[in-house]
């Protein structure tokens, strides 16, 4: 039995946050689209390459980085992650943010995700108007 869309996704943060380019880059399609938020680099990557770019970005800016997501919401082929964002820069200061990913799955695979500074654009974006947990 194939892993669920939310567990694809939550093992993509694992592997994000511990710098496994390789796994991210088994866990996606080759026509994969990363919308990054800016607190990486804003751009838009394409392709297997997209996630060694984010990490490099990521790399260039931060000293440490790291998504914390707190709340999974699925619907149809679609995961909304909640949480947040803390980083440390070079110069010691740092961002601690609210944010939310929307992630897009194709046959257990990832096909795009997009990033957001604030949960209310990630819900927004997800079709939804609000959550009630």
């Amino acid at each position: 039995m194939a892993p669920g869309n939310v567990a694809i996704v939550r093992r993509a943060y694992e592997a994000l946050n511990a710098g496994d380019l390789d796994e991210l880059k088994t866990m996606t399609t080759p026509d994969f689209v990363l919308r990054a938020s800016p607190a990486t680099d804003g751009k838009v990557h394409h392709g297997p390459e997209a996630m060694g770019e984010i990490i490099q970005a990521i790399n260039d800016r931060w000293e440490e980085f790291r998504v914390e997501p707190l709340e999974f919401y699925e619907t149809g082929n679609r995961v909304l992650a909640l949480g947040t964002i803390l980083t440390k820069g070079r110069n010691e200061d740092g961002l601690a943010s609210t944010a939310g990913q929307l992630w897009t799955l194709r046959e257990a695979k990832i096909a795009a995700v997009e990033g957001f500074l604030d949960t209310e654009s990630a819900i927004r974006a997800a079709g939804l108007t609000r959550l009630l947990t």
